[in-house]
């Protein structure tokens, strides 16, 4: 793997030089693409930002490779800061490979039907009936519309499960678990229920995890990864959470105020049209660096914790994650979202369930203060919905501070 690793790179390094934006760095920081160290060189460059990328992303591309080989690619991310791209058609590929090959360690083969839970407009919003859902014959994909789910309309959306019984779920964590709730408040089991519920897009927290696996009774397992390619990070039968090291370099650099905490860095050796070294993903993850036994190859990282922007920041300036803890044993909450408007105070925005009642919010204020102590001050708001990003996805954590 190591040696692998180094070709990898230094083919990459070589690449770049056809960048104008890389051959400058590489000029500035004295970095040899011929070094029989390419790892050595690489920890020569500063860590690159997303806005870095945007301002400079024509400078970044390969000038040697004719834009008419090359596949256009977007990514809002978690932030929603755009971010358009070019890559090879080898590359977008070796990525779908990857993305496969983690898919076959479910036994989840291309033939298998898919039930898909994610941010695509494939329902005109002015749709008031069912059906809420659109059929991709050649994918293989039951198109369910994130936009039309409510309490309203969960019942179609069963009733076409059960008509489907698609064997595979997948899609945006607050998506499956919210059809996960519908289906234990309801009483009403799938008729033929999945094999398997992958999740990506979003962060799985670990109360997601176990409505789903109780609705739908079967193990659901996630995968993190971004069309830059800088990192992949996916989950194995037996739960536990690999960086796929042959796809790309992926640095995990500690945070200090946040022991065991750390950025995901990354280089994507793969695509030499679009050159990203030392990529700061923005995203964290959390690792005890302890050894765990698994047949399979790559560092194991404890949990994906979402963006740096998943903290909220308390008045005395510290920094706290995994609030999604306060909300682990309220099952009486549909949904729940923390909005930070100011460093003193913490909105959160619920959706209840029927079984609701004075007693779950006594619980839920008690559960925040064990955490947040009384630096800051907690209001609940509460909705019949939850307000969703343009691309679908739902933010634990929306924050102005």
């Amino acid at each position: 793997m190591q040696a692998l690793q180094r070709a990898r790179l230094q083919a990459h390094l070589n690449e770049a030089l056809h960048s104008p934006y890389w051959k400058a760095q590489f000029e500035r920081d004295k970095v040899n693409v011929l070094a029989d160290s390419p790892l050595e060189e690489l920890q020569k460059l500063p860590i690159l930002t997303k806005a870095e990328v945007q301002a400079d992303s024509e400078r970044i591309r390969n000038q040697s490779i004719d834009s008419k080989d090359l596949v256009s690619c977007h990514t809002s991310g978690t932030t929603g800061a755009g971010l358009v791209f070019w890559e090879t058609s080898a590359a977008e590929k070796e990525r779908w490979a990857v993305w496969w090959r983690y898919r076959h360690w479910h036994n989840i083969s291309h033939d298998m039907w898919c039930g898909y839970f994610g941010g695509r407009s494939v329902v005109s919003l002015t749709q008031s009936a069912p059906p809420y859902w659109r059929l991709n014959y050649p994918g293989r994909q039951i198109l369910f519309s994130g936009y039309h789910l409510s309490p309203a309309t969960a019942e179609a959306y069963l009733a076409a499960l059960d008509n489907y019984s698609p064997p595979w779920l997948h899609g945006y964590p607050s998506l499956l678990s919210l059809i996960a709730s519908y289906i234990l408040e309801r009483g009403r089991p799938l008729k033929t229920a999945p094999s398997i519920v992958t999740t990506g897009a979003e962060n799985l927290l670990p109360q997601q995890r176990d409505l789903m696996e109780r609705a739908f009774g079967c193990p659901v397992r996630q995968h993190y990864g971004q069309a830059e390619s800088v990192a992949n990070i996916s989950e194995c039968p037996k739960g536990h959470l690999h960086i796929d090291e042959d796809f790309s370099f992926v640095e995990l650099i500690p945070q200090e105020q946040h022991p065991g905490v750390f950025r995901v860095i990354g280089t994507n050796w793969s695509n030499p049209a679009f050159p990203l070294f030392r990529y700061d993903t923005g995203d964290l993850v959390h690792s005890s660096e302890g050894t765990q036994s698994c047949d399979m190859t790559g560092r194991i990282v404890d949990s994906i914790d979402g963006r740096k922007e998943d903290y909220v920041v308390l008045p005395s300036g510290a920094r706290l994650g995994r609030l999604d803890h306060i909300f682990k044993d309220l099952t009486q909450i549909r949904e729940a979202q923390i909005y930070q408007p100011n460093r003193e105070t913490l909105i959160f925005r619920i959706v209840k369930r029927d079984d609701y009642t004075a007693d779950s919010e006594r619980r839920l204020l008690e559960e925040a203060r064990k955490r947040l102590g009384d630096q800051v001050s907690i209001q609940i708001k509460y909705l019949a919905a939850l307000e969703r990003g343009k691309t679908g996805k739902l933010r634990f954590v929306v924050s102005g501070v």
